[in-house]
């Protein structure tokens, strides 16, 4: 299914223990192993991505030795927590200039598998935020591993993420300036949707991105409604 354009594809947790949580998130969930990203071993990164659905991606990221920089991450903000997202545009050309304008910062600019992309300070957007340029809404990274889906998986969907802020108004229009987006409000709190997802900006004097939605199938419904993996919170949403 096409979704218009920023779309939020890729939800990313870090973790010391790249094994141990990706056991307990798949198990928890029912969901078969990923499969790794070679191109992160440059970066001294162990990683596991896991499809959800058709469309989006949860992946876990760790340490393959002490030269790693998010082991500097992992200290400061206590072990397991949600890490970054990635977001497809169709042109980064329009986005790099809202970046320029907005005085955000670019960690990186590079190519990967064929594919430009641009990875976004977490000083300026509150976590690392990659923008991946691929013009077709249909495709990802991924679409020519041959990787079989969960066979009875209890989630379907990463739909949310909550992006914990001191000042959740004037986080929700960085990121909107830079995706272009218009900032909404949803029950209060400020928000902004990339594709069928959303981005929610709360109060918090700790920024880090605190909470991620997914939702549960039929073999999902005994899910509880909210679990912990470190300090960030799996909300289930059931229909």
């Amino acid at each position: 299914m096409t979704h218009p354009f920023p779309i939020l594809r890729q939800v990313v947790i870090g973790a010391r223990d790249l094994e141990a949580t990706s056991r307990e998130l798949r198990e928890t969930f029912h969901l078969e192993p990923g499969f790794p990203d070679p191109l992160l071993e440059e970066m001294h990164l162990a990683d596991e991505t896991i499809p959800v659905g058709p469309q989006a991606h949860l992946e876990l990221v760790g340490p393959l030795n002490e030269q790693a920089s998010i082991n500097a991450w992992l200290d400061r903000v206590g072990g397991t927590a949600g890490y970054c997202v990635s977001v497809q545009v169709p042109d980064l050309d329009p986005h790099l200039e809202a970046i320029e304008a907005a005085g955000v910062r670019l960690a990186i600019q590079a190519e990967a598998y064929g594919r430009r992309i641009v990875q976004l300070h977490p000083g300026d957007m509150g976590l690392l935020v990659e923008l991946d340029e691929i013009p077709d809404a249909d495709e990802w990274f991924w679409d020519h591993l041959e990787h079989p889906p969960s066979p009875d998986p209890y989630i379907d969907d990463v739909v949310a993420v909550d992006l914990a802020t001191p000042d959740p108004q004037a986080r929700a229009e960085r990121w909107a300036a830079v995706f272009r987006v218009p900032v909404l409000e949803k029950d209060g709190v400020p928000i902004v949707e990339l594709g069928s997802r959303t981005v929610r900006f709360v109060q918090d004097e700790r920024p880090r991105m605190s909470a991620i939605d997914v939702h549960a199938t039929p073999a999902g419904a005994g899910l509880p409604e909210e679990i912990d993996l470190g300090q960030v919170t799996l909300r289930v949403l059931k229909d």
